[in-house]
């Protein structure tokens, strides 16, 4: 995504945020969790940072003085530390399900990845291994994802529950350099589309 996409999406969701006021939608953007895509809001009429916007890694501390670790959208392979600052949440397609009633979504440890392949949106992604973790918090991918000679751990196979994160919106592994520690997904459409 690049900076301006990034501002385009920011302004979007400020304005998302200020007409939903008073609503459930408003009540759940305030409280990010970590893997949620999120709007740095303090100041926000002040100038534009493109490092205002992206994947919210982790929170460190406590209020008043917790520290947001973010992955920007425009740079995911960079993290970022925000003190004092005010962010919102803004909605992926599991919280919209959660808003209508339908019980909270089943969080994997591969969720985040999940998200973020759901607000790309491009045909093709490639990450690094590093940048999968990141988006998980820091969780590690298992010894298998990182062994050349174990390299089906990145197959298609709905019955590997990394492949279902991916699968279940409509990505496959198009290639992956295990040595090289990169994956590629494409976008191939839904389930049942």
């Amino acid at each position: 995504m690049t900076p301006e996409e990034a501002r385009v999406l920011a302004v979007v969701g400020h304005e998302l945020y200020l007409a939903s006021q008073g609503t459930p939608l408003a009540g759940r953007m305030r409280v990010p969790q970590t893997g949620d895509l999120v709007l740095e809001i303090t100041g926000f009429g002040r100038g534009w940072d493109p490092n205002r916007i992206g994947r919210l890694i982790r929170v460190e501390g406590r209020p008043p003085s917790e520290r947001h670790i973010i992955a920007p959208l425009h740079n995911p392979d960079e993290q970022l530390g925000w003190q004092h600052g005010e962010f919102i949440a803004l909605p992926t397609e599991q919280v919209r399900e959660w808003l209508n009633g339908g019980p909270p979504p089943v969080r994997t440890k591969y969720q985040p990845l999940i998200d973020y392949l759901l607000q790309d949106g491009r045909e093709r992604i490639e990450m690094s291994f590093d940048n999968i973790e990141a988006l998980m918090g820091g969780d590690r991918l298992p010894p298998s994802a990182r062994n050349p000679r174990l390299v089906k751990w990145w197959d298609n196979d709905f019955g590997q529950v990394q492949a279902q994160a991916w699968m279940s919106v409509g990505y496959q592994v198009e290639a992956v350099d295990v040595p090289g520690e990169r994956v590629r997904f494409r976008y191939h459409g839904r389930p049942g589309q």
